[in-house]
């Protein structure tokens, strides 16, 4: 028991924060700092004051365990069919908003390359992972690129403060939509009322939940044994990178058929508090001494909404889509699953269960942008040297 009581505490931590997050009395504080950040803080914190040995083993194996079990859960019951049928413009729209981020990213970093270490084209696909994508993806690529933890405590940063502040002008944005959308020359979207990913989750028995589980252990465990054989190269450069990236794979290809996804409707319920104990595991590990790069990562950030909103503008008029959409579409990159379906509220009803399944579809591919965007910053560094 002695070697497993940090593991403990840091599911104490979570479990307390989720408890809180439930209170309504606290709603508005975990509205702008997230759960994610909470859960990576509280452990960072307490490593600090030597309540918790930095250096134990254990965290990596909770890591190390965790995050593909976690990543299948998560995935398995994604439908990316549903996704596909909500028409082209907003398919559009939301591909413009990636694709802004994947270019985005590694070139700010590389504008500001000679302020950031030699291994910031990591940094630059973790945080495009996070924002065409989410917190899974964050953490997928994170471990797939080994990411150095200086670097991703800095990230963490400046996702929770780039993603909200950007929230909140897309809110303010609303009682402005009737001239912007003049100026995008918008024509109105077929808005179908679709059920939610939650609402059909809730439909599930106890059995949807205990058969998504036994599904994602079998891949997780599944994984791990390929990854064993593979070979590493500069881009995966360990068994736990490829582990990852397998689960991911899988979990997508198993969410495909039917049986499979509808048998795992329930399994998020526990791949969330999965997710956030590996961020915590890897939050004890870190140290506020990894903070001195935050501002330039902070720019870093700044930069890439700035060209992001930009190219969405640009889009939205060209493809005439309605300032409510280009929000929501928006949203679902830099936000995801949790702010998106807010944001799309605000404009209409309507574009709630949209902007969730958006957002749902984009963490189905965040990895690979992820991954994309990592070896275009790593080219463009390349041409510096």
């Amino acid at each position: 028991m002695s070697g497993w009581w940090p593991a403990v505490v840091l599911t104490g931590l979570v479990a307390a924060v989720l408890c809180l997050e439930r209170q309504a009395a606290l709603a508005g504080i975990f509205r702008w700092l997230p759960i994610p950040l909470w859960c990576y803080a509280l452990p960072m914190v307490a490593s600090s004051l030597g309540w918790l040995p930095r250096d134990h083993p254990i965290f990596q194996t909770v890591i190390d365990t965790m995050l593909p079990f976690a990543l299948a859960l998560l995935l398995l019951s994604v439908e990316l069919r549903a996704v596909l049928r909500m028409g082209w413009r907003a398919l559009g729209i939301t591909a413009v908003g990636s694709a802004s981020i994947v270019v985005g990213v590694p070139l700010v970093v590389w504008l500001l390359r000679a302020g950031l270490p030699d291994e910031a084209w990591k940094g630059a696909g973790t945080l495009a992972a996070t924002w065409t994508g989410g917190s899974m993806n964050l953490l997928a690529v994170r471990t797939i690129l080994d990411t150095p933890q200086d670097i991703f405590t800095s990230l963490i940063i400046v996702d929770a403060l780039v993603a909200y502040s950007w929230m909140v002008l897309l809110m303010g944005l609303a009682s402005l939509h009737t001239p912007i959308d003049r100026w995008l020359r918008a024509t109105p979207l077929s808005l179908a009322v679709v059920a939610s990913p939650s609402d059909r989750r809730e439909q599930g028995s106890r059995w949807n939940w205990v058969g998504g589980t036994a599904l994602a252990v079998l891949l997780t465990v599944g994984s791990q044994q390929i990854a064993s054989v593979l070979p590493t190269n500069t881009l995966i450069s360990s068994r736990r990178g490829w582990a990852v990236l397998l689960v991911t794979t899988l979990a997508l290809g198993g969410s495909l058929i039917r049986p499979i996804r509808e048998r795992s409707r329930r399994a998020p319920e526990l791949g969330y508090p999965c997710l956030y104990l590996v961020l915590a595991a890897m939050g004890a590990q870190a140290s506020f001494l990894a903070l001195r790069a935050s501002p330039l990562w902070i720019v870093v950030g700044f930069g890439v909404a700035f060209v992001h909103g930009f190219t969405m503008l640009v889009a939205g008029r060209l493809l005439r889509v309605p300032l409510a959409m280009v929000a929501t579409a928006s949203q679902a990159n830099l936000g995801g699953v949790a702010s998106t379906p807010i944001v799309g509220a605000v404009y209409d009803q309507r574009l709630a269960p949209v902007g969730l399944l958006l957002a749902v579809g984009l963490n189905a591919v965040g990895t690979y942008l992820g991954l994309i965007a990592a070896n275009l910053a790593r080219w463009l560094m390349s041409l510096s040297l």
